[in-house]
């Protein structure tokens, strides 16, 4: 699945924990993800599906992902409730850019999560 997100500034992770107050409202207003990119109060969010659900998924950035809500994505930083939410790290997109799940992992412009 292949999805182009627009340029800005985003939180890479599991989106609960960047949307925490919200993210019940949110699961509802999206069908739980049921499409990966979906548009919120003007901004958009990606979500995809791990393969294993929640557990903690390596990433080429050097760090692991914690899961617990079985999604990795991008989360607005306007958009989100925790300034600092846990296991996330700030992406930024100059142009819009490809952001797909390939064969076991995940890829969000450089970022490349392993989600086997």
């Amino acid at each position: 699945m292949k999805v182009t997100i627009q340029a800005g500034k985003y939180y890479l992770g599991d989106p609960c924990y960047s949307l925490n107050e919200s993210w019940g409202n949110i699961l509802e207003q999206t069908d739980y993800f049921k499409t990966p990119l979906v548009t919120i109060d003007g901004f958009e969010i990606l979500a995809f599906k791990t393969a294993h659900g929640d557990g903690e998924y390596p990433s080429n950035a050097g760090r692991k992902f914690s899961v617990d809500s079985g999604l990795i994505g991008l989360v607005p930083v306007e958009l989100a409730d925790d300034k600092e939410p846990f296991s996330t790290m700030i992406v930024e997109f100059n142009e819009p850019t490809l952001c797909k799940r390939v064969k076991g992992k995940l890829y969000f412009g450089r970022v490349v999560i392993d989600i086997n």
